[in-house]
Order: structure tokens, then sequence, then C-alpha cells
């Protein structure tokens, strides 16, 4: 599929996470022989939920003492943890949604 943007002058080649907060470590998925189980996975996007809302926070704590100028990079650090946290939910919802229609089914 070629569009043409890639012909852009100035833009990036490779897309970069936005904020400095965002996951470094990649997903990937595994063949059944070596897979990661769900817990682990679903922890540990948690636990990226949870470094994203931390990262927010501490820049807003950082504009208020004045240490950061810069209102745009406050704005997107609390964006990406607000964003992250309502994936989170609506993964949550489905997920509920789905035990539920299994303990309707019959055996």
């Amino acid at each position: 599929m070629n569009n043409g943007i890639e012909k852009l002058p100035g833009l990036p080649t490779q897309l970069k996470p936005l904020g400095a907060g965002a996951p470094e470590r990649p997903y990937t998925i595994q063949p059944s022989g070596g897979a990661v189980p769900f817990k682990n996975i679903l922890g540990n996007l948690i636990k990226d939920v949870d470094d994203l809302r931390k990262t927010a926070h501490k820049t807003t704590e950082k504009l208020i003492t004045g240490e950061l100028e810069d209102v745009h990079q406050v704005m997107v650090a609390v964006e990406e943890a607000n964003i992250s946290f309502r994936l989170m939910m609506e993964v949550r919802n489905k997920m509920v949604e789905a035990y539920k229609e299994m303990m309707k089914m019959q055996v």
C-alpha cells in the first residue's frame, strides 16, 4: 500500500512512542511451545498502565514546581495515561462479558 506519505520530507522513517513513560519492551507472540501465561501478559500490561500514570503524575508535579515549563509535554503524558487506562478498562469489560457468556453455556 503506497499512499505517498513516506515521500514527504521531514517525516521520521520509523514510528516511536510519544512519551518518555511508554513501555520499552516489545510485546511478541510466541509459539505455543514457549507460550507466556496469560496472567503474566495481563500483569505486565497493568504495570505499564500504572507506570504511565506515575509518569503523568511526576510531569504534573514538575510543572507545578516550575522544574518543567512545557505544558505540551505534560498534556501528552496525561493523555497517554488516560488513553491507556481507558483501553485497559475496555479489555477488562470484554473479559467480564466473555466470562458471563461462558457461564451461560450449558455443558
